[in-house]
């Protein structure tokens, strides 16, 4: 017996080893040769009048160059209306020649960058268009009127960024004369101005539970009413692109005032119910520093709704609805270079790959070293069991960028764990305006 136990091991170490070996042998062919999933997938510039078998025609080129995939990328110079019928014929055509080749189809889920508006189709409605709470300083109170979207009003002795003898103006009261030195504060609400980048409209509310369903409703649902059954095959995902919030305090040109914070019109509701107390009263902490106070609880408050609302509305939002369709969230949020950055435009970066199946970042130029940034993604997708790491990457580096450079920038970030490399940028076409558009292009151009 114990001479058969002996032979039934030996026999099993063996084929346990030939298993391994195999396993091994199927390993190095698959890094000799990978599949679709393993291969970048580059930013593919749509900039241009788009024409279906073009657009094959490309696709079969990126398929010899020995790219995986391709993001359909809304970009300047586009000249076929943004989610049109003309332009789902397109996306069609694309993910038909795509699943021909086994290659990958990714969406792109904005005109242009930042997602959110549509290219404007969503930001219409007046009602899901970016606000924010501007500081508006005054030298005088006779031009000041109470309106529906002044917040509130102080009088402080204001030096920089330090406020002095801070008083509150009750709500719909004249404010006092001002003494020498003083100035009258206002916190009022406004819409941002419309724009051109916008299609003649704004940027979106993404503080706005509303105002994300209905982007989800525009643009993720017309692609999955045409494209649902290819989702998590031919199209494994789409990428959001520099999504935000708004900046905190950016500088006012036309004023000495402070600029403004994000806002919108459930904050202060929110904030009543998260932290047990009124934000208004404590509007001017927010923007200066109040002499006698070492911290603000209510700043830190504040960033802390913030970004709250921007991670529940946008991000928590659309990685829930990728999730049931079957799609990968992906992408990178706006300034996520350092930990300061991310805080003036979302927050914390960390608090939103928590609802990214394939979480990024953007590198740009050869010169970044975002090391903190790789490592963010990476350690939010090793906590949330994500596989893929994604990196956009090589924008802005010029036409006189070398192959060694390519793979050096390549290979630090793969030693960060980054594992999908989308490359910046495979142009439509280069005429008109296009050409000019980031250089250096990763295509048939160059």
């Amino acid at each position: 017996m114990r001479q058969k136990g002996r032979f039934s091991n030996a026999r099993s170490g063996t084929n346990e080893g030939a298993e391994e070996n195999n396993m091994n042998i199927r390993k190095l062919e698959n890094f000799r040769n990978p599949g679709s999933e393993y291969r970048g997938a580059p930013f593919w510039a749509w900039n241009g009048k788009l024409d279906p078998e073009e657009l094959r025609r490309q696709i079969r080129i990126m398929h010899r160059m020995g790219l995986g995939g391709f993001f359909m990328h809304s970009r300047v110079g586009l000249d076929t209306a943004y989610l049109s019928d003309e332009w789902f014929e397109c996306v069609a055509a694309c993910v038909d020649e795509a699943k021909k080749l086994n290659m990958k189809a990714w969406l792109y889920d904005e005109d242009r960058w930042p997602s959110g508006a549509a290219g404007g189709l969503v930001t219409k409605n007046p009602a899901y268009r970016m606000r924010s709470l501007r500081v508006k300083l005054l030298d005088s109170t006779a031009g000041f009127r109470w309106t529906a979207d002044t917040l509130a009003a102080f009088v402080a002795i204001i030096e920089g960024r330090m406020a002095r003898d801070v008083r509150q103006v009750q709500r719909n009261s004249r404010p006092p004369a001002l003494a020498e030195g003083e100035k009258l504060v206002a916190f009022v609400v406004e819409m941002h101005p419309c724009s051109n980048w916008f299609n003649g409209y704004t940027y979106l509310d993404t503080l706005n539970h509303r105002a994300v369903k209905a982007f989800i409703r525009v643009t993720h649902e017309a692609y999955r009413k045409r494209f649902g059954r290819e989702f998590g095959r031919t199209v494994p995902g789409v990428f959001t692109d520099e999504p935000n919030h708004g900046d905190k305090l950016g500088s006012d040109s036309s004023t000495d005032s402070p600029g403004g914070l994000p806002w919108t019109g459930r904050l202060p509701t929110t904030f009543r119910k998260r932290y047990g107390y009124d934000l208004v009263p404590h509007l001017m902490e927010l923007a200066f520093d109040v002499e006698g106070q070492a911290i603000s609880q209510a700043r830190y408050h504040y960033h802390d709704c913030v970004t709250h609302l921007y991670v529940d509305a946008f991000c928590r939002q659309i990685g829930e609805w990728c999730a049931k369709n079957r799609l990968l969230f992906t992408g990178h949020q706006l300034e996520e270079d350092s930990l300061s950055s991310q805080t003036n435009m979302v927050g914390s970066c960390m608090r939103t790959y928590e609802y990214m199946q394939a979480p990024g970042m953007d590198l740009l130029t050869e010169h970044w070293r975002v090391f903190n940034t790789a490592k963010q993604v990476a350690s939010a997708a090793h906590q949330f069991g994500a596989k893929w790491r994604l990196t956009e990457t090589y924008g802005c580096t010029g036409w006189d960028f070398p192959f060694a450079g390519h793979k050096a920038l390549g290979d630090w970030q793969a030693a960060m764990g980054i594992n999908l490399r989308c490359q910046h940028l495979a142009w439509y076409t280069m005429s008109g305006e296009a050409k000019r558009d980031y250089p250096a292009a990763i295509f048939y151009q160059s």
